[in-house]
């Protein structure tokens, strides 16, 4: 096991936080989509709830369990009636908040370098999400069922890509946890990550 489980025995509350941050930001990331597919004439992730920050809405037991074991969440998947170039904005809008939420934690981590220097688990619970967060938004632009990238395929791409793709729709989440496994023991995960980590890095080092 190496996900976030791991700190229950020396750093509970850093545990808490991180928890707290990561699921909050996938919740941000369902939200972005519904309302956004609600502003291109699609109501229907709206009225199912998705714009509401309510946990059970966004979220499942298991998913947490596999986010305290692994290290990956998957938000339920928003409901969409999109098609063509709106369904991609739509789903292509949840990684890119990824992005955005990683770089509001990395500044309040700085902030909280500055301000509350002495409270280390909140710093480290901080840095530990976003860099979480940055590596989901990479992991959903595989073009996986069930991911961003692989949903805006489902609806956008060539028919035997969308036929392909339907086919696999039911093993998604068991795809996706097993290509998380693979890509996160081989280390491509992080390489693939660092590009847009040191990115965002680099904006919070222009701070003074």
């Amino acid at each position: 096991m190496f996900g976030p489980i791991t700190l229950i025995a020396r750093d509970p509350l850093v545990l808490v936080l991180l928890v707290l941050a990561v699921l909050g930001g996938l919740t941000l990331h369902n939200m972005t989509q519904a309302l956004l597919a609600r502003r291109l004439g699609d109501p229907s992730a709206a009225d199912a709830g998705f714009v509401s920050p309510e946990p059970p809405v966004h979220h499942t037991l298991v998913s947490l369990l596999m986010y305290l074991l692994l290290g990956l969440a998957l938000p339920r998947p928003v409901p969409l009636r999109l098609h063509g170039r709106p369904a991609a904005l739509t789903l292509l809008s949840g990684p890119f908040t990824l992005l955005g939420v990683a770089l509001l934690l990395l500044l309040l981590q700085r902030v909280q370098q500055w301000l509350l220097s002495g409270f280390d688990p909140l710093g480290l619970a901080l840095g530990r999400a976003a860099y979480g967060l940055t590596q989901h938004s990479v992991f959903f632009l595989l073009p996986l069922p069930g991911l961003d990238l692989g949903r805006t395929l489902a609806l956008t791409g060539p028919r035997l890509l969308r036929q392909g793709l339907a086919q696999l729709q039911m093993a998604g989440p068991v795809l996706a946890y097993i290509a998380w496994l693979l890509l996160a023991l081989s280390g491509t995960l992080s390489w693939a990550t660092e590009p847009a980590w040191r990115a965002l890095s680099g904006v919070v080092g222009l701070l003074p």
